[in-house]
């Protein structure tokens, strides 16, 4: 989404238009949730996409025309049954709704305020409000600026500000008339690698391939290097492990691979004392229940046990560093997904 804001915003501070298309409604297989995102762009250039296939081929279509028309709004319905899916070569089903908006240069403030939330990490929410007729209004919601944009009643407000707080996925909201699509845009989830071994250099790779902001931490400088870990927002390093973890929040996840138990145990105990969102060590089942155990008998409870993903991750047969890394992210996308844990 970060990308489509800064190509709309350039595009818009040059005096063009641009459409904004997106998957409000989806059933089945369609190749894509709701929530997916493409803009097109002034002479057919596209950012994102909505699904490939028939469903991208048609609004890209229906987007030019808009733009040659001066239309403001279009909602496009798709029924991928199998029949037609087989037809366009493809294996999935189900249905969606695609709304193109045409998009002026006289909502940049609008977008920009969107832009400067999401890049603070706020967790804004950008709003769409389709009322009877069809009518339309894009609003922004956050905890700082509450919904600005748009009035909805009470409850439904309510409603939407509980769920915007604390949800990563799309979602709608339906009454008095009313169809409100919420999208949030959540800041990437940062994955915070203590240990910079070989399990770390793989697992770096594929979580920044996913869409995780990457920090590196060792005590050794010759592991911890922007050279190994070209791909890292930021490597760090450390005297020792005392204190390396403070202030993480649920979008900060927390994978300790460091070269000995009493490191792992050390680091366990700072990430259990945060808020992150997913905390991993690696190791065996041995390994784990007396680290477990040290941990218990120093005040800590079975609450903060049972936060911990230990044997790390997903259970595929993984044994190479670079299959460790891929079950390790699966197994993080899962939790940030909310379908892991």
């Amino acid at each position: 989404m970060k990308d489509i804001l800064e190509s709309l915003l350039e595009t818009l501070a040059q005096g063009r238009d641009a459409v904004f298309c997106g998957i409000v409604e989806s059933s089945g297989s369609a190749p894509r949730t709701s929530g997916a995102r493409m803009l097109v762009l002034p002479g057919g250039g596209i950012r994102g996409s909505v699904g490939g296939g028939p469903v991208e081929g048609a609004s890209l279509a229906r987007a030019r025309k808009m733009l040659e028309r001066g239309e403001s709004h279009v909602l496009l319905p798709f029924d991928l049954n199998s029949h037609t899916a087989a037809q366009a070569g493809m294996v999935c089903g189900g249905a969606v709704k695609v709304l193109l908006q045409r998009v002026t240069p006289e909502c940049r403030g609008f977008f920009e305020k969107l832009k400067d939330l999401h890049d603070a990490r706020q967790r804004p929410a950008l709003v769409t409000v389709m009322g009877p007729e069809r009518a339309l209004a894009l609003a922004l919601w956050s905890e700082a600026t509450g919904l600005d944009g748009a009035e909805l009643p009470e409850g439904m407000a309510l409603e939407l500000a509980r769920k915007a707080s604390k949800t990563r996925q799309n979602f709608s909201l339906e009454g008095d008339g009313l169809r409100v699509f919420a999208e949030p845009l959540v800041a990437p989830t940062v994955l915070h690698l203590v240990g910079a071994g070989h399990v770390a250099l793989a697992t770096a790779k594929v979580a920044a391939f996913a869409g995780f902001e990457v920090v590196v931490m060792d005590d050794r400088a010759e592991f911890a290097s922007t050279e190994r870990y070209p791909e890292a927002r930021e490597v760090r390093v450390l005297e020792n492990f005392n204190q390396c973890l403070k202030d993480l929040g649920p979008d900060d996840y927390v994978v300790i691979v460091t070269r000995g138990h009493m490191h792992d145990r050390d680091v366990l105990a700072q990430a259990l004392r945060t808020e992150a969102g997913y905390v991993g060590m690696i190791g065996s089942r041995s390994k784990r229940d007396a680290v477990y155990r040290s941990l218990l008998e120093n005040g800590y409870t079975q609450a903060d046990i049972d936060r911990v993903f230990c044997p790390i991750g997903l259970t595929i047969g993984a044994d190479t560093p670079e299959e460790i890394a891929v079950s390790i992210v699966g197994e993080m996308i899962g939790v940030r997904a909310g379908v892991q844990g």
